[in-house]
C-alpha cells in the first residue's frame, strides 16, 4: 500500500462523510469517482503483471573475471488499461547486491526488445535471470510485484590466467637437447639404438658401433620431473566486501597463470587448497589446465588453519618438491621465516605477495627475501582489475 492510495482512501472516506451529513450529491460522486480510480489502477496493475511474458537471451555458462555479457530481453503484455513502467529485478553477479533492477516499457499486444549488459567482476558460480516482476499504476496508487517463475541459469565466473615466467627447476641452458640430458639418469642406460642428427658423441656405443659398424647410441632412462607446487593463503581477509572479492581475485589469478606456466613447460603442478572443504587438483599436462581453473573458481578462503601452520606442513613433502610458489595478501615475519626454511631445503621459492602497500617496513622485508634467495615479487590487487 503507497501513501499515495492512503491519501485518496482518506478523502474518499471524507467526501462520503460530508455527503452523508449535507445530502449533497456532489459529494457521492466525487467519492465514487475516486473509489473507480482506485479499482482502475488496481486492474491495470494486476493485467500488466500476470500477462507479461519476459524471455530472456546471450547469458553464458562460462566466462571470464572481467566480461560483460550482453543480454537481451524481450518482454509483452495485453493490457490494455494505462499504467506505469514494469521493473524487471535481476540475479546478476555483483559485490554489492546480487539483485539490480530495470525498467522497461513497452505498448500492449506488443514485443519489445532490451538490451542490458551484465558484468562479471568477481569469480565464483552465480544464477543469473529474472527473479521478480513489478508493476506501478500511473498514478502511482498501487506497487504490486511477484516471481517471474522462471528458471534462473547458472553462470561460472573464472579467474583470468595472465602471461607470467615459468619457475625453471633444472640448472643448465633452456632447449631440447640440454633439458633431456638434464632430466636423464646417467648411470642407467636402459637401451641402444642407431644415430640420430643431433646426437652428442658422449652417447656413442664405441665397442657396439665397432662390431656392427654403423654407430650406436646409447639411451637413458628419463627420471621424472620434480613437482612444483603451488600454495595459496586462504585465509578470511579482513577488508570491505569488495575489497576483499578483489583480492581473492587477484590471489587466485597468480596462482592459476604460474599453473599454467609450470603445465606448459612439462612441469607436474600440485595445489593444496586447505580450505574448510580441502582438495588438491594436480597435473602434467597443459590439457589438466582446466581442473585448476575450476578449482581456484569455486574455492572460498574460509580456512581454519593459519597460512604459517600450511607452510609448516608443506614443508615434510619438499622430498618430490623442486619448486614452490607462495602466494599471500598478507606478508608477516612468520611467513617470511617458513619461506627462507623452504628455501633452505633447496627448494626453489617464489613468493608473490597480494597488497598496494609500499611502506619502508615492507620494501626491507620483500629485499631480505631476495637476499636469501627467495624470489619475492608484489602484485598490485587494483591494477586491471574489473
Amino acid at each position: 500500500m503507497t501513501s499515495r492510495l492512503v491519501g485518496a482512501l482518506i478523502a474518499a472516506a471524507a467526501l462520503l462523510a460530508t455527503g452523508l451529513s449535507t445530502g449533497g450529491q456532489i459529494y457521492y460522486l466525487l467519492c465514487f469517482t475516486i473509489l473507480l480510480l482506485i479499482l482502475l489502477s488496481l486492474g491495470s496493475v494486476l493485467w500488466l503483471l500476470f500477462s507479461v511474458r519476459i524471455e530472456m537471451r546471450g547469458v553464458k555458462p562460462r566466462v571470464e573475471r572481467g566480461e560483460a555479457m550482453m543480454t537481451i530481453f524481450t518482454v509483452r503484455h495485453t493490457s490494455l488499461l494505462p499504467a506505469s513502467a514494469l521493473r524487471i529485478r535481476l540475479n546478476v553477479p555483483s559485490a554489492f547486491s546480487a539483485s539490480q533492477e530495470i525498467s522497461v516499457a513497452t505498448p500492449p499486444l506488443k514485443t519489445r526488445t532490451f538490451r542490458y549488459m551484465v558484468r562479471c567482476p568477481h569469480r565464483g558460480s552465480y544464477e543469473v535471470g529474472v527473479t521478480r516482476m513489478r508493476a506501478r499504476d500511473v498514478f502511482g496508487l498501487f506497487s504490486i510485484s511477484r516471481k517471474s517463475g522462471q528458471r534462473l541459469l547458472r553462470v561460472d565466473v573464472y579467474p583470468r590466467a595472465h602471461d607470467v615466467p615459468f619457475m625453471e627447476l633444472k640448472a643448465g641452458d633452456t632447449g631440447p637437447e640440454l633439458r633431456s640430458r638434464a632430466t636423464e639418469d646417467t648411470a642407467s642406460p636402459s637401451d641402444v639404438r642407431k644415430w640420430q642428427e643431433g646426437d652428442v658423441l658422449k652417447k656413442v656405443h664405441w665397442k657396439l658401433t665397432m662390431r656392427r659398424r654403423e654407430l650406436m647410441v646409447r639411451t637413458f632412462e628419463e627420471s621424472s620431473r620434480p613437482d612444483t607446487l603451488i600454495v595459496p593463503d586462504l585465509s578470511e581477509i579482513q577488508a570491505l566486501p569488495d575489497q576483499a572479492l578483489t583480492m581473492e581475485d587477484c590471489v587466485c589469478e597468480a596462482c592459476l597463470s604460474q599453473a599454467r606456466a609450470q603445465l606448459e613447460e612439462g612441469y607436474p603442478v600440485r595445489m593444496p587448497l586447505l580450505s574448510a572443504s580441502p582438495g588438491e587438483p594436480a597435473g602434467q599436462f597443459p590439457q589438466d589446465f582446466p581442473m585448476f581453473a575450476d578449482a581456484l573458481m569455486r574455492v572460498k578462503f574460509d580456512s581454519p588453519f593459519p597460512y604459517e601452520q600450511v607452510l609448516m606442513q608443506m614443508l615434510r613433502r619438499t622430498t618430490r618438491t623442486g619448486g614452490c610458489v607462495l602466494v599471500t595478501p598478507r606478508l608477516t615475519t612468520r611467513v617470511a621465516d617458513m619461506a627462507l626454511k623452504l628455501a633452505r631445503t633447496g627448494v626453489r621459492v617464489r613468493l608473490l605477495w597480494v597488497t598496494d602497500s609500499r611502506n619502508s617496513q615492507s620494501l626491507e622485508m620483500v629485499e631480505r627475501l631476495k637476499m636469501e634467495n627467495v624470489e619475492a615479487q608484489l602484485i598490485d590487487p587494483w591494477e586491471g582489475a574489473a
